[in-house]
């Protein structure tokens, strides 16, 4: 889409959002002015407008969660402003994460088998914009009828209405922010097959067939290879190169798996933030075990110290474990890092993921026990 005209839909977007805030704001001061103060009103119209647009972002998700879940995806996150909802151990978990700027919710939701995945996966993209068209539906409805409502139920209700349309209209544009696409961006892009989109697709397939327990070299070459090159700053680009770094390291094709580390550093200036750390922190692990530079492992770790000891995963003890081996030569430090790594190991239910994490984690346990390592 063009900058231009990029710029006057955003400008469209806000402006009608302040117009609908203005509109519920004056519509309630003048409805129920006569029964409440000033102070009151507009104290609780902003606060209901707070309440109301944080459903409204949830509902979304919940849109894409339940067409994902009908159509046979499983719940892996979901991300509402800073609250992080997400499957480990086989529990559902809260945490408490940032998000970029540009987006008030995200949702992981992972193929369990790779029958129809495009024609899936556009499903459940279509499951938040139409959460949304049905939030904004009953706001309106509930709107129409105002007069008839108590003020509790439109400080609540009707507040919501400007950020409803905010982010379905946002949504439904096909819009880039932050390197992340709108559901509308994605649905285009499905719809008219573009190479960005089939490469989204094989990354789903290769997910899906580790869901099924094959390890990332066990998949068909063809799903990390197979389609044209996209433009280096493509998000399904970057993430696919992290899946053929796996690939490599998986099949023991050490070199190989350097240059896709490399690649991908060079990359990392085009990751978002809300993948950033994940794609960091398998470049620190072949900087540690893959090319023992231990300058600039160590450099890297400073940037991913917190979210290696705060996210108490299979993959962040394993990389842990790995930095504190290659790097820092603290034999104890490794084994305790290991430790933790294999109990979680114990509990992952994406079974090629549980394979391949093995894998890695007994060639650090074969590593502490040589001679060149010992304390």
């Amino acid at each position: 889409m063009n900058e231009v005209i990029k710029k006057i839909i955003r400008a469209f977007d806000y402006l009608a959002t302040f117009a609908l805030a203005c509109i519920i704001v004056w519509v309630g001061y003048f409805n129920y002015y006569a029964s409440y103060s000033s102070f009151v009103l507009i104290l609780s119209l902003v606060l209901g407008g707070i309440l109301s647009s944080s459903v409204c972002a949830a509902f979304h998700e919940l849109g894409h969660v339940i067409f994902g879940l009908l159509c046979g995806f499983r719940f892996n996150s979901m991300r509402i402003g800073f609250f992080n909802i997400y499957r480990s151990e086989g529990k559902i978990r809260c945490t408490t994460k940032p998000m970029p700027e540009s987006l008030a919710g995200a949702t992981e939701m992972l193929p369990k088998n790779v029958e129809h995945l495009s024609e899936k996966f556009l499903i459940v993209v279509s499951g938040g914009l139409a959460f949304s068209f049905l939030f904004l539906a009953i706001g309106i409805i509930t709107l129409v009828f105002y007069k008839a409502l108590p003020f509790a139920v439109y400080a609540i209700v009707c507040t919501s209405l400007p950020y409803a349309f905010h982010v379905l209209f946002f949504n439904v544009m096909p819009f880039e922010s932050d390197n992340l696409e709108t559901d509308g961006a994605m649905l285009k892009g499905l719809i008219k097959k573009e190479t960005s989109y089939l490469t989204a697709i094989n990354i789903l397939a290769v997910e899906g067939y580790m869901y099924q327990g094959f390890s990332p070299a066990e998949i068909d070459k063809d799903l990390y290879f197979g389609l044209p090159q996209l433009p280096e700053d493509d998000l399904n680009f970057i993430i696919l190169t992290n899946y053929r770094m796996m690939y490599y390291i998986d099949a023991g094709m050490q070199q190989e798996a350097i240059q896709a580390s490399e690649r991908l550093e060079s990359l990392l200036v085009y990751v978002p933030s809300f993948y950033l750390n994940d794609i960091a922190a398998d470049i620190l692990y072949c900087e540690c075990a893959l090319k023992d530079d231990k300058e600039k492992a160590k450099e890297l770790y400073k940037k991913l110290r917190q979210y290696l000891l705060g996210e108490n995963t299979l993959r962040t003890h394993r990389i842990s474990a790995a930095y504190e081996l290659y790097v820092n030569k603290d034999k104890k430090a490794a084994l305790h890092r290991l430790n933790a790594a294999e109990e979680k190991a114990d509990s992952c239910i994406i079974k090629g993921e549980q394979k391949y994490e093995r894998k890695l984690l007994a060639s650090i346990r074969s590593a502490i026990v040589t001679e060149e390592y010992t304390e």
